[in-house]
């Protein structure tokens, strides 16, 4: 075939794929925000729990806001380390070595009554100082594993009261 021939044919192929239109608003929310079976305080226990068990540090805890924020710090590898160390000493010839920094995973949570029994939570991560974009996979995966811990505290039950007389 021709080259101008391959051109065409690419061109038809291309112009016949479609792209993925961007997400709307209500698509990016979706991400973040869940429906949870539980009354408020009880979400916000969970979800205090869940930053708890992914090695969060909290900051905020206004149960009656229903507001938490956490953060997690996050030390380069010292092979990673050692390796920005030597080549800022061989660029700079020694006179300004550094470390990389650490990196910052921060999150806030925000529990909202919907009635008695359901609550609305809304998890919005942020790395290194910056809202993560809901569609970013470094987002979701945050989402993902803090709803999953969240989860597992919502649903666990009371323990069954001891027999009288044991």
């Amino acid at each position: 075939m021709k080259p101008a021939s391959l051109l065409v044919a690419a061109g038809l192929l291309l112009a016949g794929c479609e792209a993925t239109p961007p997400m709307t608003v209500t698509q990016l929310d979706a991400l973040q925000v869940r429906e949870v079976e539980a009354p408020a305080d009880r979400a916000f226990a969970a979800a205090s729990g869940a930053l708890f068990d992914a090695g969060y540090q909290v900051h905020v805890s206004d149960a009656d806001a229903g507001l938490l924020t956490g953060e997690r710090r996050e030390d380069p590898a010292v092979a990673t380390n050692a390796a920005v160390v030597i080549l800022s000493a061989i660029l700079t010839r020694g006179a300004g070595t550094t470390d990389k920094p650490p990196d910052y995973y921060a999150v806030c949570i925000q529990v909202m009554p919907m009635t008695a029994d359901r609550s609305s939570v809304r998890i919005r991560p942020f790395f290194n100082g910056r809202v993560q974009a809901a569609s970013s996979a470094p987002a979701q995966e945050t989402v993902k594993e803090l709803w999953t811990l969240m989860q597992r505290q919502v649903l666990m039950k009371e323990p069954w009261p001891a027999a009288k007389g044991k």
